[in-house]
């Protein structure tokens, strides 16, 4: 082998070694798991008013789908009124709608679909195997025919029977177990119901599932703190899993309000798969069986080293929680509490002369820059008068950041920002803001250097 050849050669196993890498490392996002007894929400099935005329269409333009340009050769209609129309004359979601026709025949995303595809656009009437020729089906066919025809068959005829009998004709219940393709299957709604006896079988259910996931179920940032509609559970938003506060109690010793909590519902949440619950309370004090105390900080523990260092805290021995040595598990350990940790528990201290507030801990002060920044984390915490001499025998750190999930803008500038992951992230609008279901009424205003200190990161965007 000459040296220019084996040159080429290890340019060549170099290329393959860099192609089969990301181009940056970033941690891999935890996968939503498909669950078989949950496809839908049935607010996902029956919200006719998800969509307008203009939203559709605007939808599958920016899908790049052939629908965008489609024209119904029977009726002439455009395939967005077809969609539009049947989803208000029957109050069935157009949302819905559309998941249907990229799950049946991908004329979402096909660039070129057979005549064929829209001919029989929702798999109306066509059984697994069954011939698309069969004189029987063949009022069925066609693009109107089919998207109107599906709609019709859900509202005149499965909701119906499931109102009347809990069931539909072929079996398929809320809460009622039913075998389908060698698993049990019991539909948590009427939605889950429908679709599978629409489509009875478990992988094509899969498909609608990760079609409606990837379009319609909206992504909330890391910060985000969200509940379901009708259920009492908070959870968080965290590394792209959510992670639920075991109580209120717990939930009100990291937020001083509910306010910023979005109502979603079950379909959005499911997206994300469950991490570690938030068990205790931030600075609540933890005894295992070996009879070490631990002090709750974030999502950390801090071991006393002492039962001097215990003392000094001034912890009443009743608020101390028993716990197993497991309870622990999914707390990282950080450095313990000794009897010359000042301030472990954390404590705000004023300048007596320039105003100015620090949050100090474990001998370190970290300045707070605005008002604003001291109200997100410490709500009406109060604080204690230093003098400067005081304060200087503490060294300085990093600024205290805007709490996870604020929504902030500067006095000077309209941007509305989403803390999260410490960065900043702009909304590139009003209507991103609102669609996530965020309040105008949260966004605190502050200053340009308060602002400054978080990291920009990437923008929020709209839907479509």
């Amino acid at each position: 082998m000459t040296q220019r050849v084996k040159r080429l050669f290890f340019m060549l196993v170099v290329l393959a070694m860099l192609l089969a890498q990301p181009f940056f490392s970033l941690p891999a996002l935890a996968q939503a798991e498909f669950d078989q007894n949950y496809i839908l929400s049935d607010d996902d099935l029956l919200d006719y008013n998800s969509l307008n005329l203009a939203q559709i269409q605007a939808f599958l333009l920016a899908k790049g789908s052939t629908l965008a340009s489609y024209k119904d050769p029977i009726t002439s209609l455009r395939a967005d009124q077809i969609i539009y129309s049947t989803a208000q004359d029957f109050q069935i979601s157009p949302k819905f709608l559309l998941a249907l026709l990229q799950k049946e025949q991908s004329l979402i995303e096909d660039p070129s679909p057979s005549n064929s595809s829209y001919d029989w656009a929702t798999g109306y009437a066509v059984c697994d195997g069954c011939d698309v020729n069969d004189p029987v089906i063949q009022k069925f066919k066609g693009f109107y025919n089919q998207v109107y025809n599906a709609a019709k068959r859900i509202r005149l005829y499965y909701l119906p029977q499931l109102e009347s009998s809990g069931r539909t004709i072929s079996g398929f219940g809320p809460g009622l177990a039913k075998v389908v393709d060698g698993l049990t299957v019991v539909p948590a709604n009427r939605a889950t119901a429908i679709v599978y006896t629409y489509t009875p079988h478990l992988h094509g259910n899969q498909v609608l599932w990760t079609v409606w996931n990837k379009y319609f179920t909206r992504s909330y940032p890391d910060g985000t703190l969200l509940n379901v509609e009708g259920e009492k559970e908070v959870w968080l938003i965290e590394a792209g899993q959510r992670r639920k506060f075991a109580s209120r109690q717990v939930y009100l010793s990291l937020y001083d309000s509910f306010d910023r909590v979005l109502t979603i519902n079950k379909t959005e949440l499911l997206k994300y798969p469950e991490g570690r619950l938030i068990k205790f309370s931030n600075y609540s004090f933890l005894r295992t069986p070996r009879g070490t105390v631990y002090l709750v900080v974030g999502d950390t523990v801090r071991g006393f080293a002492s039962r001097e260092a215990l003392r000094r805290v001034g912890v009443n021995p009743e608020e101390i929680i028993k716990v197993a040595q497991e309870d622990l598990a999914d707390y990282g350990e950080a450095e313990p509490v000794t009897v010359k940790s000042i301030y472990p528990l954390g404590t705000l201290l004023q300048d007596r002369k320039t105003g100015g507030i620090y949050w100090v801990r474990d001998g370190v002060k970290h300045p707070l820059w605005s008002k604003e920044i001291l109200i997100s984390n410490f709500g009406k915490r109060k604080f204690t008068k230093a003098s400067a001499q005081q304060l200087e025998q503490y060294s300085t750190s990093t600024p205290v950041l805007f709490k996870e999930g604020e929504l902030v803008r500067s006095k000077t500038e309209p941007t509305v920002y989403l803390i999260s992951n410490k960065q900043r992230r702009p909304f590139t609008s009003e209507q991103a803001l609102t669609e996530l279901g965020y309040e105008l009424k949260n966004i605190m205003t502050t200053t340009d250097d308060a602002l400054a200190i978080h990291e920009l990161g990437p923008s929020i965007a709209s839907s479509f």
